[in-house]
């Protein structure tokens, strides 16, 4: 079975989705995280932007197949 990810925005959603789950009898968990471990919209295009220029002027690091297997946990 596949699995959902959902952000709720603020402790309201939350509640609710949390509700709707349990009526529904859908089992789900609930994780707690102090870091925030995903970009903003912009923060994402900066970064993407700031690459695209980095790749553009040359400045790229190639890697040996060794250093791409580890890298890729292959």
């Amino acid at each position: 079975m596949e699995s959902i990810t959902i952000y709720p925005k603020n402790e309201k959603q939350k509640s609710l989705l949390k509700s709707l789950l349990e009526e529904m009898k859908v089992r789900f968990e609930i994780q707690n995280s102090d870091e925030p471990t995903l970009l903003s919209e912009s923060e994402y295009i900066s970064k993407i932007d700031k690459s695209i220029q980095q790749a553009e002027s040359g400045k790229t690091k190639k890697l040996t197949q060794d250093q791409q297997k580890q890298l890729l946990g292959l």
